[in-house]
């Protein structure tokens, strides 16, 4: 099995590090989504993280250690995806701005990280599940309302026992089986949902998210048609005009979320090793109708020129820099 068929994966060990080393090496490291401080006489920041499918897991070992994100940090750095938060061990704390409340072992809490939040961690071992709101929302339904909500252990244990089963697994699976495996967790998600109490909601929210995949692989089968548009999309997906823009508010509205999906492909491409195609080629069969529209709509949704984010991957891999994977990492779950 060749190297690029193997989910990609980035670790730290602060204890790997002198000791007068450490937390700057992993503030550094956490900077790109939060600002880390100590909290204790005693800290100790370990994880793996894994690259999926618009989303990232990380299982993490942390002990006297907070990461912080204020209102200027969320407004500079506008992330827009959210944290589903399994705690295995040891105590999670947060504080959304109305005090500190106590995650237990077993138990879940979801993150909206577009809003100010506080965490805390005492010998901690977590996994955390960073995911595209648009992705988890495709077998959800819309979570805008979910924010901070804790899940009991009682109703989270399939959800736990198939995540220790993923990040036992990941290092022999392929890339391929990742997007299976990250609709797996949501799917798991729905069912922890559900046994807190949301049922209702859920069922209702599930209509949603299915109307919302299966918009999403309607368009996905038809981004490489220039013509495709907001009103082909409308007339094909057989679903109301007013429902379609009440799905896609968050995503604003149908012409934004085709333009997304051209971008997604177009990103795809570029972060593969392999492909050889120029960007004018890429955007061609992403439905652009011009080089110079798909670069600048690139630009706006990830922060780098198209040429840039080439070399920036080609570089993180080569050196296999943390800071710089993971920083490319997070421009997908926009």
């Amino acid at each position: 099995m060749t190297s690029h068929e193997t989910p990609e994966r980035v670790a730290f060990d602060s204890e790997a590090l002198p000791q007068d080393q450490r937390m700057d090496r992993y503030r550094a490291l956490y900077a790109i989504g939060a600002d880390v401080t100590q909290v204790g006489p005693n800290p100790r920041a370990a994880f793996e993280a894994w690259r999926l499918d618009r989303a990232l897991l990380y299982n993490r070992r942390l002990n006297d250690i907070s990461h912080s994100r204020g209102e200027q940090r969320v407004g500079r750095d506008g992330f827009t995806h959210w944290t589903v938060t399994l705690v295995f061990e040891g105590l999670l704390q947060i504080d959304l701005g109305d005090g500190v409340r106590n995650i237990n072992a077993g138990e879940i809490v979801l993150i909206d990280v577009s809003r100010a939040t506080r965490n805390m961690m005492r010998d901690a071992r977590i996994a955390t599940l960073a995911i595209a709101e648009d992705r988890i929302e495709e077998t959800v339904g819309p979570i805008g309302g979910l924010h901070g909500l804790v899940l009991a252990a009682d109703h989270c244990r399939l959800y736990a026992d198939f995540v220790r089963s993923l990040l036992s697994n990941l290092p022999m699976m392929k890339t391929s089986s990742l997007p299976a495996a990250t609709s797996a967790l949501c799917t798991l998600l729905k069912v922890a949902l559900e046994a807190h109490g949301l049922h209702d909601a859920v069922v209702e929210a599930g209509r949603d998210g299915r109307r919302l995949g299966q918009l999403r692989m309607l368009i996905d089968g038809r981004l490489g048609d220039p013509g495709f548009d907001a009103e082909t999309a409308i007339a094909e997906s057989g679903v109301s005009r007013a429902t379609l823009y009440r799905l896609l508010r968050p995503q604003q509205g149908i012409a934004a979320f085709i333009l997304a999906r051209r971008l997604e492909q177009v990103r795809r491409a570029l972060s593969k090793p392999a492909e050889r195609r120029s960007f004018a080629e890429i955007a061609l069969d992403a439905g652009f109708v011009t080089e110079s529209h798909a670069s600048r709509a690139f630009l706006a949704r990830y922060g780098l020129r198209p040429g840039g984010y080439r070399s920036a991957i080609a570089t993180a891999i080569a050196e296999t820099d943390p800071i710089e994977q993971i920083r490319l990492w997070q421009q997908e779950l926009r």
